[in-house]
């Protein structure tokens, strides 16, 4: 330890000789390890810590496969069985979808996000309340579950974070809750909800077993593996599918662990930007590396001196490494204060792609890694030059003039290369990847996803279901809602639809008279409920037929309303026969008209939904619209009229306003002609079309960012190593060049002997970072949209760009050696 210190002392001594060493040392690996240090928070708490549960390990999702593939929600009935039938499970808990409600404890409403949820969902996940309590037994009944428990955000900003916010009210779609807990900051399960209400678990609430609208969590028993939990409820869920649904119609459980299923597609990403951040560390490494080497050159006589003095070989290396480790350390601390700052942008973002189920943040485990890493880093670009100090030859290097000393040799000019060579190379790497990705993302965002986004608002409403309990009263509240928006200054059209492109909906199974192909039959065609105006707010085409008349529309209520009685009073509604009678029509989109009536003309064509359910009757044919995302394949879609939803018992949907002006100006307009109407009701998430794909692209847009960025740094590393090679060369090789010049030697000729070099070593980086990049972008091929992981018009236009940096990084100094007076050379010493 006492020669342990003497180093440590000995080595800051030696920094602070060299301050300008010191500075662009420490700055290049703390830009390294700051990188690494932030992306590891994150990784660490999306995918290394278990879930901030009690015995996270146990708990479980629970999800449904049909015919068609995916991971579906569970029926009430399904939940139910599964509930009372298991053998391996100590718990369930059903719980819905995040829904937008219109919240008020005083004065005005707020739009708040809501979730309802079985009684036990708080003590089946193990978390206790910051203040208060959570759902009692038997708060899931109807008439009972009029508590709410809210989150730690919206008790800070709607009640001021006092304690006194239990046992108050708060009314939710004009119902009135009374407070009874207040969640702990870091509880966001599931993500962005704000307040929890007790879910009615009657079994008219709940539904049968085709309404597909529920989510659900499992705790298995203790001893009981996920694996013997999965095999209990698949081999019970085909049960019961053959007990109540057609033979060709099987339905499994899906048992995936709940962690996992929240983390979803997170974790390959997460991992390819630690794999570009590993990258940049490398290149900050080899530019140290670079430095240091440089800079033992002139330090080489002093090892000589030390070791004549009888210091060992492992002595000296000691000495060298120590004070490597010390520059890594410093580098370390001074990123992680600037991955510090980035988490903490991070936990402010209110919208992340980044499961947050364990809050981002610098923990004891993040301080360690990075503890670690600035070790291992320090060792890393301090080894070659300690090897090389640490191996001279003693009598030649005490006689040695200082220009002797510096002049390359051997293999200390291969490893000076050789880190050259390996910076290009990973540079060209992680460009690559970068120019694969923002060329992707400027397909996506040029993409077309069959609506017009200019000038588009689009706003939700929640109409309370015990102050709208009519039809009529639901008809005529949108029916002189968007009279008036149409008649506001600016607007050219206004209508209402149940779902947004890119943001999805319903869906489901029909069947189509005469369709012999089985593959048809496991085909989902996504559910739409609009007003007539909405093709035209939304700029989608007619290609066939005409847009429904004011007789259907009226219609489609009744229609529904019926049919709803008849679902609700049968004991399984999916063997229900309907009523020729009762029939609707519908306008579908191409895909649904090529999928389903190749060749024919669709208009009057008919289909049922599901095997049993209503006659519905083509009128017309739409464009194609992108439901479900930008990079998802557009399925088969059927527009039903609104009013079908409103007898159908739904009254929320979405405002769409086409605008002659900036529609982000007419937002004020929509919340009065709203409150105008009705006071207590709130605009929710009021946006333009183009935030809605903005908010689409997130991940794409987030990773495409962060990978540019790391890319940049990376170029301007390498760019900043390279120059640092070629000025040091230059000077090493000053007599050289003076004698050259003395013996006629032109300027120009002496830019080309410096030049070739250089341009040699950038070609060799250039072509091996080509072939590692064909290698590693198979890795982001699942993130591209439109462009192949091996774009050449991608490589060739990266290899340009770095082989014109790197041009420019050996030209500054190269010039300089050109501009060399050779009687000043001829003295260097």
């Amino acid at each position: 330890m006492h020669t342990l210190w003497q180093d440590v002392r000995y080595g800051l001594r030696m920094l602070g000789k060299y301050p300008g060493f010191t500075v662009i040392a420490v700055v290049t690996l703390a830009l390294g390890i700051g990188a690494n240090t932030a992306i590891f928070s994150v990784i660490n708490s999306v995918l290394l810590q278990p879930l901030p549960f009690k015995n996270p390990g146990q708990l479980v999702s629970l999800g449904v496969t049909e015919n068609a593939p995916g991971n579906f929600p569970l029926t009430g009935d399904d939940y139910t069985d599964w509930q009372t039938q298991n053998r391996t499970f100590a718990a369930m808990s059903l719980y819905g979808w995040n829904s937008g409600m219109s919240a008020s404890s005083s004065g005005g409403s707020e739009p708040a996000t809501v979730l309802s949820a079985q009684a036990n969902f708080f003590s089946n996940l193990g978390v206790e309340p910051l203040l208060g309590r959570t759902f009692a037994v038997g708060e899931d009944q109807e008439g009972k579950n009029r508590v709410a428990v809210l989150s730690y955000r919206f008790w800070q900003e709607h009640f001021g974070g006092k304690p006194g916010a239990i046992g108050q009210s708060i009314n939710l779609d004009e119902e009135k809750y009374t407070v009874i807990g207040v969640m702990p900051r870091w509880f966001n399960f599931p993500a962005a909800t704000e307040i929890w209400t007790p879910l009615d678990m009657s079994q008219k609430s709940l539904g049968g077993r085709g309404n597909h609208h529920w989510r659900a969590f499992g705790r298995v028993k203790d001893g009981v593996t996920v694996a013997q939990a999965r095999v209990d409820l698949v081999a019970l869920s085909e049960r019961l599918s053959k007990q109540y649904r057609d033979p060709s119609d099987i339905e499994r459980a899906i048992v995936t662990p709940l962690q996992e299923r929240l983390i979803g597609d997170t974790r390959p990403e997460l991992l390819i930007l630690f794999g570009a951040v590993g990258l940049v560390l490398l290149v900050a490494c080899a530019n140290v590396a670079n430095l240091t080497l440089a800079r033992s050159t002139s330090r080489v006589r002093e090892m000589a001196v030390r070791s004549t003095m009888g210091a060992t070989r492992s002595r000296l290396m000691r000495q060298l490494l120590t004070e490597s480790v010390l520059l890594s350390v410093a580098g370390a601390a001074l990123g992680t204060a600037g991955a510090m700052w980035f988490v903490g942008l991070l936990q402010t973002a209110k919208t992340l792609p980044i499961p947050r189920a364990n809050p981002i943040q610098v923990n004891l485990t993040v301080l360690l890694f990075t503890i670690a890493v600035s070790v291992l880093v320090g060792i890393l670009f301090g080894l070659a030059p300690a090897l090389h100090a640490s191996t001279q030859t003693l009598s030649e290097d005490l006689k040695s003039s200082a220009q002797a000393v510096a002049s390359p040799s051997g293999w200390r000019r291969v490893v000076r290369d050789a880190l050259v060579v390996g910076e290009i190379a990973v540079s060209l790497s992680l460009l690559v990847g970068a120019g694969l990705l923002l060329r992707s993302f400027a397909r996506m965002r040029g993409a077309n996803i069959g609506v017009e986004t200019k000038n588009v608002l689009v706003a939700g409403v929640d109409l309370p279901a015990t102050k709208y309990k009519q039809i009529s009263q639901k008809k005529e509240f949108y029916g002189r809602l968007l009279d008036q928006l149409a008649r506001t200054p600016g607007v050219a059209a206004a209508a209402f639809t149940s779902e947004l492109p890119l943001e999805g909906g319903s869906n489901g199974y029909i069947t189509v008279p005469g369709d012999s192909n089985p593959a048809d039959a496991n085909l989902l065609v996504e559910w739409g409920y609009i007003s007539p105006d909405y093709f035209r707010a939304m700029g989608i085409p007619f290609l066939q037929g005409r847009s429904f008349t004011p007789e259907e529309i009226a219609r489609g209520s009744e229609v529904s309303q019926k049919l709803l009685s008849i679902y609700e009073s049968a004991k399984n509604p999916e063997k229900v026969s309907v009523p020729p009678d009762l029939s609707f029509v519908a306008v579908i989109n191409q895909t649904m008209a090529k999928t389903f009536w190749p060749g024919q003309d669709p208009i009057g064509k008919t289909f049922r939904n599901g095997d049993t359910g209503p006659q519905d009757t083509v009128i017309g044919v739409v464009g194609d619209v992108k439901e479900w995302g930008i990079t998802d394949k557009t399925i088969p879609q059927a527009y039903f009229p609104a009013t079908v939803l409103f007898g159908w018992g739904g009254s929320h949907g979405t405002l769409v306003v086409k605008t002659t002006v900036a529609p982000s100006s007419l937002i004020g307009a929509v919340r009065t002609e709203v409150r105008n109407l009705d006071s207590s009701l709130a605009v929710f998430s009021p946006r333009t079309m183009d935030d809605v794909v903005a908010d689409n692209m997130q991940d794409a847009s987030l990773r495409t960012y962060l990978l540019g960025v790391f890319a940049v740094l990376t170029l301007i590393l390498a760019a900043v190593g390279i120059y640092g090679v070629m000025a040091y060369l230059v000077t090493q090789r000053t007599h050289e060049i003076g004698i050259r010049m003395a013996l006629g030697a032109r300027r120009q000729e002496v830019l080309a002997l410096v030049l070739k070099h250089g341009i040699r070593l950038t070609l060799v980086g250039v072509a091996i970072g080509a072939l590692i990049a064909v290698g590693l972008t198979r890795v982001i091929a699942g993130l591209l949209y439109g462009v192949t992981a091996s774009d050449p018009l991608t490589f060739v236009a990266v290899s340009v760009l770095l082989i014109l940096v790197s041009v420019v990084a050996w030209l500054v100094p190269a010039s300089r050696a050109a501009r060399v007076d050779p009687m000043i050379a001829l003295r260097y010493e």
